[in-house]
């Protein structure tokens, strides 16, 4: 599919008054408003379920969206609720006194009121609600332990739990209660879009409608910590996305792994634990192939090395094959400039206009294009005004979108340092399992799984699919070989590989009914 044919991109006018914010619309026309490397698996899965559930509430849950709309959506912000779990030091010190439960309540009223939770009425409510002042002391506790991230030194108005329920879901915000961007950085509202765009959004849509329901058990426990007002949405914070593709191979593969983990029905909490890392790979993928698309090369490969004893050539292949495409996106970035921006741009050569004005089209032109509008007021000419354009959407590049691919390569196990001082593809333990589950819906035969992964991912294990991705040159088939080799140990040694007495190999995914037959 070529996703990048003109009928299958939208564009939003920069004169709009959409996304103000945006300094320079270079990386967000290519790849959507945004991807923000800062931003962890958890994070934009939370993210990701805030934005759903506000489609939930409009009865709108995973309908069809166009690259033309920014698809506004409301946010929740549940103050009490994060007071109570976050903002709350003086709750284990009341809790611990020998006293009566109404002065225990007073007294925390009275530390939460000054510590700005209130107002009173608010936290009367959780009065009400608890018949002894401990019992509310050990649900929070126990909540507050579900805490997701809980060894980072984040503020506490950008903390967040497990997602028992739509009860636990709020947005990331400033100590003032008003929208944030320090670790929601909109990498969700991209998710939410793909899931959205894939062909496969109504068979999602039924998957996740019984999970916003406030009638859950899990999220009728939460909802206890929190009060009436937590449940309205601020309508004046509202969240606006964009993503340029109406379709995408990277959406279809995304929502097929999605759907292979929740059609087997395990947990919420074991589910997610495996949805998480799958939608931080494919955003991953979705920018890589992406930017290869657009600097007009072929999809990316990662030739992934089981790490062996001694230095081999499959470690030379993994990390040449990360670093080529980890520059993928300055090659999208200096494509686009030349293929898009160029190509519109007003110049000096144009007969019927003098050189002062061809200036002065040149910068209304990328001002209203590409919300662009340098400090300084004086270029001698419009390529001095070009190259100040790239330099700074370069850097803007360089300072986060072109830090995705390392960094959230990293947060899920795949790219790693260990045993060299240079990033290579090496996928941990986790990450294999997580591959298994999504891709592995009945007993599948070792050749083919390699196979799998190489159409699914890119994914480069063996000496087939390095044959088929590398040139003659960089391909050795005994190394790679023996990687395949070590692949195979290391599932079974997790319980996920067997082979039986007819000589072939056969990955299995424990938690499939059909994994046995």
């Amino acid at each position: 599919m070529n996703f990048l044919d003109p009928s299958n991109v939208g564009s939003i006018p920069r004169g709009s008054g959409a996304f103000s914010d945006v300094s320079i619309w270079l990386e967000e026309a290519i790849f959507g408003h945004r991807l923000w490397y800062r931003q962890t698996p958890w994070l934009i899965f939370l993210e990701f379920l805030g934005v759903a559930d506000a489609f939930a509430r409009k009865g709108a849950l995973f309908a069809p969206t166009t690259p033309e709309e920014t698809t506004p959506y409301d946010l929740r912000f549940r103050t009490t609720l994060r007071n109570v779990l976050f903002n709350n030091d003086s709750l284990p010190r009341i809790a611990a006194q020998k006293r009566d439960d109404p002065s225990k309540w007073a007294e925390w009223i009275d530390e939460m009121l000054k510590a700005g939770a209130g107002p009173a009425g608010r936290l009367d409510e959780l009065q009400r609600r608890f018949a002894r002042f401990d019992d509310f002391a050990e649900l929070v506790a126990l909540v507050r332990q579900t805490a997701i991230e809980p060894g980072s030194n984040r503020r506490w108005s950008s903390r967040f739990v497990f997602p028992f329920g739509v009860g636990a879901l709020f947005s990331d915000a400033t100590l003032q209660m008003k929208r944030d961007y320090n670790v929601f950085g909109r990498t969700g509202e991209l998710l939410y879009l793909m899931l959205t765009r894939s062909s496969k959004a109504d068979r999602l849509k039924a998957h996740f409608e019984g999970f916003f329901d406030p009638a859950q058990p899990k999220n009728r426990l939460v909802a206890l910590l929190g009060s009436e007002s937590d449940e309205t949405p601020d309508l004046s914070m509202k969240g606006e996305m964009f993503l340029p593709y109406r379709q995408h191979p990277a959406f279809e593969r995304l929502a097929a792994d999605w759907l292979a983990v929740l059609d087997i029905g395990l947990p919420d909490q074991d589910g997610f634990a495996h949805l998480v890392p799958l939608a931080s790979l494919h955003v991953m993928l979705y920018q890589l192939e992406t930017a290869a698309a657009v600097a007009g090369t072929s999809r990316p490969t990662l030739v992934c090395e089981m790490i062996a004893p001694k230095r081999e050539l499959v470690r030379q292949r993994s990390i040449a094959s990360y670093y080529a495409n980890d520059a993928l996106s300055r090659q999208a970035l200096a494509a686009y400039q030349r293929d898009y921006v160029l190509a519109q741009m007003p110049t000096e050569h144009d007969p019927d206009l003098e050189p002062g004005e061809a200036l002065d089209d040149a910068r209304d032109f990328l001002r209203r294009s590409f919300s662009y509008g340098p400090k300084e007021e004086h270029f001698g000419s419009i390529e001095d005004l070009l190259a100040k354009f790239e330099q700074t959407g370069e850097a803007k590049l360089d300072a986060n979108c072109g830090l995705v691919h390392s960094s959230f390569g990293r947060y899920i196990g795949l790219i790693s340092r260990r045993g060299t001082n240079r990033n290579r593809y090496a996928p941990t333990d986790a990450l294999l399992k997580t591959l298994v589950i999504a891709r592995v819906p009945k007993r599948l035969e070792f050749g083919k799984f390699l196979s799998e992964m190489f159409d699914q991912y890119g994914f480069v294990f063996g000496p087939i699919e390095a044959k088929a991705a590398l040139d003659p040159d960089s391909f050795d088939e005994t190394t790679f070989e023996r990687n395949k080799e070590r692949l195979e140990a290391r599932l079974s040694s997790m319980g996920m590989l067997k082979r039986l007495s007819d000589g072939c190999a056969y990955v299995l995914n424990p938690f499939s009914q059909a994994a046995s037959r």
